[in-house]
């Protein structure tokens, strides 16, 4: 059953004045966060640009390929979810790659609607998504329809959230290859710069995921901490970002059952991280500007 498509419109309720910009005219992209393993901030990526687009006044279309369905938590009913059959692919394999079908679509239809395309892809689903882009001949038709691709892999700095983030970039180069690839450095649980050279972490980056990144089109990002343990009393609340930086100290102190001067501290803390990422993903989403050129 095909997939009715949404613009998604600003939420109700002001956001952040200092991070509001004025609607931008840009080219709808192809934007996949995919990850090979869970829990490296993959959902909370996409939930960013999600927001970054919703604050530049951008439309687009968002959809999970997830069983985790994680985006449709914090974006709601609009998230359209792949879903493969894999019961009915031991008769007909086409029921594994059939239910992208809403998501070549959206993108077809990007040229005339103006909206960009957010794809959510789950650990155990990077495989099938880049094996559907490559039987689809996605890289051809997005290239035909000035879309570009940008894929977003996020990773932990620990050995095997690195190894994977090494397979997922392989397998959407294969797919996409003419994409844009970034590796996103989730700096939660500690930062690159900061292991020993002989750890293991460090021997799988520099063997397996940095010459990856060697070459035109590969970047190299960072995450930061967001501190003050704020994001994950929002998410536990399903709120968005732009939702967090929004509710004024008193509400969210009510919501979140923290005192006010603890609801404007972690309310301060969001706010610096959608900055600093703000900043860190405008040079490739269309649309986004850095904050000091906003």
């Amino acid at each position: 059953m095909p997939v009715k498509l949404q613009k998604v419109v600003q939420p109700s309720g002001n956001t952040d004045s200092r991070m509001s910009s004025a609607p931008t005219s840009a080219r709808p992209q192809f934007v996949t966060v995919a990850s090979g393993k869970g829990g490296v901030g993959k959902s909370t990526l996409a939930t960013l640009i999600a927001d970054l687009w919703t604050l530049a006044g951008l439309s687009y279309c968002p959809f999970q390929v997830d069983d985790q369905r994680r985006l449709e938590a914090m974006l709601g009913a609009r998230v359209a979810t792949i879903v493969p059959d894999y019961e009915a692919a031991m008769r007909a394999p086409r029921a594994l790659t059939g239910p992208f079908a809403p998501l070549y679509d959206a993108c077809a239809a990007a040229p005339r609607t103006g909206a960009s395309v957010l794809l959510d892809v789950g650990a155990n689903r990077v495989e099938l998504a880049a094996l559907w882009a490559r039987k689809a001949e996605l890289q051809e038709d997005l290239s035909a329809w000035s879309m570009p691709a940008l894929v977003l892999v996020p990773a932990l700095v620990e050995s095997e959230s690195l190894r994977q983030a090494a397979g997922t970039i392989r397998a959407f180069a294969g797919a996409l290859p003419e994409a844009t690839i970034a590796f996103v450095e989730n700096q939660r649980d500690g930062r690159l710069s900061d292991l020993k050279p002989r750890s293991g972490a460090v021997t799988v980056w520099r063997s397996e995921l940095a010459p990856l990144l060697d070459g035109p089109g590969r970047h190299h990002l960072t995450m930061p901490l967001i501190e003050a343990d704020a994001w994950s009393a929002y998410e536990n609340h399903a709120l968005r970002f732009i939702k967090a930086m929004s509710l004024a100290p008193v509400e969210a102190a009510a919501l979140l059952g923290e005192e006010i001067s603890e609801a404007k501290i972690m309310r301060s803390a969001v706010t610096a991280f959608v900055r600093t990422m703000r900043a860190e993903l405008a040079p490739l989403l269309s649309g986004v500007v850095a904050p000091g050129d906003a």
